[in-house]
């Protein structure tokens, strides 16, 4: 019975020790300045490691970069003059006096800008058309790591952020695209489009300025009838001062070419500007039509009150010393030669 008791103090001992040495190792006793690295690829970087206990043996770097072997002292360095592989593991650690070690994981991260950001488009040289749809690819060349890029494309003032796709998997450069899809508008005629790549390392991370593709001008073949004067629609107009304007101004890609159809009379002044003058216009209805390679459009003008003739022609033969004088387009006796007034009462009319 004795032997039994003492078998069971034993085992209780051996279980208290295990206990023990977990909880040191669970928290290890080590404190890493900075908790993490992003360096670029070239450049130098440091990293201290100091241990928060007295009970340990020593302490030091394991890496495949660069490590220590066991170092009797209260912190260890793990210097970098010139980072020079994508890939490095190094962790901390600290053999304790209980026969324990326990280490913490240092993320390092090595990173280098993209060669070129570009915008590939299989019709880059060709205008859009209204109405459909088309693809357009971000291309970032030589990047890495490629897994921490986002692609952000800009249209005109509004932004969409994407990933940056790849089939690499390695910290090594490689590249990766990112696809945007347009559905053209004639709104989209004359904006612009672009897009960036910039790393994403966390709220830790450094900030890095972004690298933006060249600005892609849109241009979009559209009809786009949407004419600029005040007048938006068909107009009735009255004419003034016996001078008038009609504006048929419109927009369009390619340019709309004009054509005016007007009242005979003023035939004569009408030419393919989108505006039209008119001196002593008739009443009547002016028809301006705007086309281009997309389509058409006709605004309407109709003018009131304005003059529809010309006073006729009047002749009349007056006696004169027995000649017969004709006259034309004599509207008042006024008019009448002061030599004619007082035998005007013998002219007549016909």
């Amino acid at each position: 019975i004795i032997y039994y008791y003492y078998i069971l103090f034993l085992l209780h001992k051996s279980f208290l020790m295990l206990s023990t040495a977990q909880t040191v190792s669970a928290s290890c006793p080590l404190v890493m300045t900075p908790s993490s690295v992003v360096v670029q690829y070239g450049d130098a970087f440091t990293v201290e490691c100091n241990s928060t206990t007295d009970q340990k043996e020593g302490m030091g770097w394991e890496s495949n970069y660069k490590g220590t072997g066991l170092i009797e002292a209260d912190h260890v360095q793990l210097n970098s003059e010139k980072v020079d592989r994508w890939a490095i593991q190094s962790q901390c650690y600290v053999n304790l006096n209980n026969g324990t070690q326990c280490s913490e994981y240092l993320p390092i991260t090595v990173y280098k800008m993209p060669d070129s950001v570009s915008i590939l488009h299989e019709n880059t040289k060709q205008p859009l058309v209204e109405h459909q749809d088309y693809g357009f690819e971000c291309a970032v060349a030589n990047v890495a790591p490629v897994k921490k890029v986002l692609v952000t494309w800009i249209k005109d003032n509004n932004s969409t952020v994407k990933e940056c796709l790849t089939e690499e998997s390695n910290e090594k450069p490689g590249n990766c695209r990112s696809d945007f899809t347009l559905s053209a508008q004639k709104t989209d005629n004359g904006g612009t489009l672009m897009c960036e790549a910039k790393f994403d390392f966390g709220p830790m991370g450094p900030n890095l300025q972004p690298i933006r593709s060249p600005v892609m001008d849109l241009q979009v073949l559209c009809k786009y009838f949407d004419h600029v004067s005040k007048f938006s629609s068909d107009v009735t107009m009255h004419s003034t001062n016996g001078k008038l304007t009609l504006d048929c101004t419109a927009q369009g890609n390619p340019t709309p070419q004009y054509n005016w159809q007007v009242p005979q009379p003023t035939q004569e002044k009408v030419g393919s500007e989108p505006i039209l003058d008119l001196k002593g216009p008739f009443s009547g209805t002016y028809n301006c039509t705007a086309a281009n390679s997309q389509g058409s459009s006709v605004k309407q003008f109709v003018i009131t009150d304005a003059p529809s003739k010309i006073i006729p022609s009047i002749s009349f033969i007056c006696i004169v010393y027995s000649c017969i004088m004709p006259f034309h387009t004599v509207p008042h006796q006024e008019a009448l030669p002061e030599l004619l007034q007082e035998y005007y009462s013998s002219c007549f009319l016909y």
